[in-house]
């Protein structure tokens, strides 16, 4: 593929992918508290996830896993780590994030420090705000950062992001944050009834995303098969680190949309549409 055609490919697919993305040819990981309560730290069971890639480094073996494969969406990430006699590495000062390089430039996503969970395994949460993209630089990586005897080293290592099949991400401009991330992370399906949802926000900062609290996620339910929504609704509030708690009702079996509105100070602040597809069964 000559210059010229790379450079077209890449303005098109960026451009639709992330509506407007600062990014830097360095990530730096700052420290944050943003922390995923939703879940207790406890040790994972391997067979319950989904491996993803390895690689070895200086007597240390890393495996990532995750929640499932990965995509352009929110997903939690596991890393377990074992020394040369394949016994765990546990380190207090262990810290990984996301870092796609696409060539010519490279950008982070929003993440969360990883919690040593212990027996060498560590969790974090994650969002990646592009699926990899064919002949344009080597795409997603785990930069997983060591330190040892007053020394730092960074290990990258290789993690393949595909496009989801249902839209989870997505990205506005807003009247006082400039462009936000709001991840929704229901599953593309789910049982008819009423259902917890939670989001993250994130803003972007150049190449940081730091969570975003002080909002209010409005959501309105809509079966366009049927013309007609859902009662029962709680909008979604903030509980600290970027995260919000509301819930939805699916009153019948099918397809619907979830239709989001960011509000601050009492005004609606999204500057773009944001909505999303629930296949929706008894």
């Amino acid at each position: 593929m000559n210059l010229s055609k790379l450079v077209f490919k890449f303005t098109v697919v960026f451009s639709i992918v992330l509506s407007a993305v600062a990014c830097s040819s360095e990530n730096t990981a700052k420290k944050d508290a943003g922390a995923n309560n939703f879940d207790a730290p406890s040790i994972p069971n391997e067979s319950d996830l989904i491996g993803i890639s390895d690689t070895t480094y200086n007597g240390l073996a890393f495996k990532v896993y995750a929640d499932s494969k990965l995509d352009n969406k929110f997903h939690t990430v596991y890393l377990q780590v074992k020394d040369k006699e394949g016994k765990p590495y546990n380190s207090s000062s262990l810290d990984y994030y996301p870092q796609m390089d696409m060539g010519m430039m490279k950008h982070g996503g929003p993440f969360e420090h990883p919690i040593a969970l212990g027996e060498g395994w560590y969790r974090g949460a994650m969002v990646f705000i592009m699926a990899d993209i064919p002949d344009m630089g080597p795409g997603w990586h785990l930069y997983t950062i060591l330190e040892t005897e007053g020394k730092k080293d960074t290990i990258a290592i290789k993690v393949p992001v595909s496009e989801a099949k249902t839209m989870r991400t997505m990205s506005s401009g807003t009247a006082q944050d400039s462009r936000v991330f709001i991840s929704n992370l229901l599953p593309d399906t789910l049982k008819q009834g009423k259902h917890s949802i939670k989001f993250l926000l994130n803003k972007m900062e150049d190449h940081d995303f730091p969570p975003l609290d002080g909002y209010v996620i409005k959501l309105k339910t809509n079966m366009p098969s049927m013309g007609h929504g859902s009662s029962g609704n709680k909008d979604a509030e903030t509980v600290g680190n970027g995260y919000y708690e509301g819930e939805v009702n699916f009153s019948m079996a099918g397809q619907w949309e979830i239709i989001v509105e960011l509000w601050k100070d009492g005004k609606k602040a999204n500057q773009d549409d944001i909505k999303y597809l629930v296949q929706v069964g008894k």
